[in-house]
């Protein structure tokens, strides 16, 4: 499952952005998923939720996703503690 790849990258990703910023806790993450991108986005959120629990920093992030134009996935914002 690709989407499944995707959400491990991004939960890679809001990791290195929280040892960046010294946050303690991933709240609230924000991102755009393109109508071309092909990404599933059903799949995506149970991807996302799924493995985001094996990490105490995500372990109550909320993935919030605007479906706009274009192929991307973009992160648009985090909120840390």
């Amino acid at each position: 499952m690709h989407e499944l790849s995707l959400a491990q990258g991004l939960l890679d990703q809001l990791q290195e952005l929280a040892v960046t910023h010294g946050a303690e806790k991933i709240l609230q993450v924000r991102v755009n998923i393109g109508r071309a991108s092909g990404i599933v986005v059903d799949s995506f959120v149970f991807g996302f939720d799924a493995i985001k629990k094996d990490v105490a920093l995500t372990m109550e992030a909320v993935l919030n996703i605007e479906e706009v134009e274009g192929s991307d996935l973009i992160l648009m914002r985090v909120e840390m503690e």
